[in-house]
């Protein structure tokens, strides 16, 4: 076996790698996702919902550093393949199976994500509104007081004004 096939093999190993991680960044897209499903803010587990975030975090620094050691090994090794592909074609076609599985859990990853903050928002666009109102209903009593209040005065006064007559 030669450089450029010990360089493919070590290509191979990082997506495979890589595929380990999306895996357990689907899994904790599930979790989140449990975690939220048809709660109120109050009943969802916040401290373990943002323990996955940051397991996520971890998970896709990792997938950055693979990356990263990915694009500088092909970029040592592509003009020899480019131009031998014949020779390379059995582990250049293993690359090319594992970044399409790659590409289609990236793309359900987004979508997982996407559903989640679409129920996140939600759960936060109710909370705001009932909150508002708590505001408004404590702006309508306060001004309701503020009001009745004047009026208890006003009323003293007037009955003060109609005795000195």
């Amino acid at each position: 076996m030669n450089d450029i096939d010990n360089y493919l093999q070590i290509m191979i190993d990082s997506l495979t790698k890589k595929e380990e991680l999306l895996d357990r960044i689907i899994d904790k897209n599930r979790k989140q996702y449990e975690c939220i499903k048809g709660k109120d803010h109050e009943e969802v587990d916040w401290d373990a919902f943002n323990l996955l975030v940051t397991e996520k975090e971890i998970a896709i620094d990792r997938i950055i550093e693979i990356d990263e050691g990915f694009d500088q090994t092909y970029n040592i090794i592509k003009d020899e393949v480019t131009a031998n592909k014949e020779k390379y074609r059995d582990k250049v076609a293993v690359l090319k199976e594992l970044i399409e599985r790659l590409t289609d859990k990236g793309i359900g990853i987004q979508a997982d994500e996407e559903r989640n903050r679409q129920i996140i928002d939600k759960l936060f666009n109710k909370t705001r509104q009932e909150i508002k109102k708590q505001r408004v209903g404590m702006s309508a009593a306060s001004a309701y007081y503020k009001t009745m209040s004047n009026s208890v005065v006003r009323a003293a006064e007037i009955s003060m004004l109609d005795q000195k007559k």
